[in-house]
C-alpha cells in the first residue's frame, strides 16, 4: 500500500471513528464509499467491516447497560442469515458493479429513511419488525459494507429512542461484522486487505484516536448536528464511489 493511500485511510478512520462516538453509528456510512473508491470494492468493504467491529468495541462500553438483549436477538439472528447471501454477491460481482452498489446502498437507504421520516410513516416496534430489518441490514452489511442505514430508518418508522438505538447498534456490528468479513473470507481469500503489522497497528490507533475525539467532543455536539453531518460526509462519499464504479465498469 502506497504512503498516499495509507494517509488517505488514516484521516478516513479518524474520521469515521468521531462519528461512531459523537452520533452512535455512521461509521460504515462515512468510510465505507471512500474505502471502496481507494483500496477497490472487495478488499474495501472486508476492511470496512473489520474497522467497523473495532470501533463498535471501543464505543460499546459506554452504553452497555442499555442494551435490550431479547430485542437484540430478533435483530441479530436474522442479520446473520442475511449476510450469507450479501457475502456471496459481493465475492461473485465485479468490481465495478460492486462500487456502484455501495454507494446505491447508502444513497437509497438515506433518501428513503429522509422521505418516511418527513411524511411521519410509522410502524410497531415488535420482534417480527426487527427481524426483518435485520435480515435486509444483515444483507446490506455483508454486500456492501453498510448496514446502518436500514437499521436507521427502521429506527425512525418505529420511534425507536435514540439512546436505544445507539446501543442496540454496538454489538449488532461487532457480531454482524465479523460474521460479514469471516464468510467472504473464508470463500474468497483475496477479499482480505493485504497490509503489513504496523499498517494494521496504525489503523487500529487511528480509530483509537478518533473514538477519544469523539468522547471529548459528544457533550458539546448536537444530536442532530452531528447526524446531519455523517449524513453530509455519507452522501458525497456514496456519490463518488457510484461515479467511480460506473467509470470503471464502463471503462472495463
Amino acid at each position: 500500500m502506497s504512503l498516499s493511500i495509507l494517509l488517505i485511510l488514516l484521516i478516513l478512520l479518524i474520521v469515521g471513528a468521531i462519528a461512531q462516538r459523537v452520533a452512535g453509528l455512521g461509521f460504515a456510512m462515512v468510510v465505507s464509499p471512500f474505502v471502496v473508491i481507494v483500496l477497490g470494492a472487495h478488499q474495501g468493504i472486508v476492511l470496512v467491516n473489520l474497522c467497523g467491529v473495532f470501533s463498535s468495541m471501543l464505543v460499546i462500553h459506554h452504553v452497555w447497560k442499555r442494551v435490550r438483549w431479547k430485542a437484540f436477538l430478533w435483530l441479530i439472528i436474522p442479520a446473520l442469515i442475511g449476510s450469507l447471501p450479501g457475502s456471496f454477491l459481493a465475492n461473485w460481482l465485479p468490481a465495478g458493479p460492486l462500487s456502484v452498489i455501495v454507494g446505491g446502498v447508502v444513497l437509497l437507504a438515506l433518501g428513503v429513511s429522509l422521505l418516511l421520516s418527513h411524511r411521519g410513516t410509522q410502524i410497531q416496534e415488535s420482534g417480527p419488525n426487527r427481524s426483518v430489518a435485520g435480515f435486509f441490514a444483515g444483507f446490506s452489511n455483508s454486500l456492501s459494507g453498510v448496514g446502518d442505514p436500514v437499521l436507521t430508518a427502521y429506527a425512525q418508522l418505529s420511534r425507536w429512542k435514540q439512546q436505544d438505538f445507539v446501543a442496540m447498534l454496538q454489538p449488532f456490528f461487532i457480531l454482524a461484522g465479523t460474521f460479514s468479513a469471516a464468510t467472504k473470507v473464508a470463500a474468497d481469500p483475496s477479499t482480505m486487505p493485504v497490509l503489513d503489522w504496523w499498517q494494521w497497528l496504525l489503523l487500529a490507533a487511528m480509530i483509537v484516536l478518533g473514538v477519544q475525539i469523539g468522547h471529548r467532543l459528544a457533550p458539546k455536539v448536537n444530536d442532530t448536528l452531528a447526524r446531519r453531518i455523517v449524513v453530509i460526509l455519507a452522501i458525497v462519499g456514496a456519490a463518488s464511489a457510484v461515479v467511480k464504479g460506473i467509470m470503471d465498469t464502463v471503462g472495463a
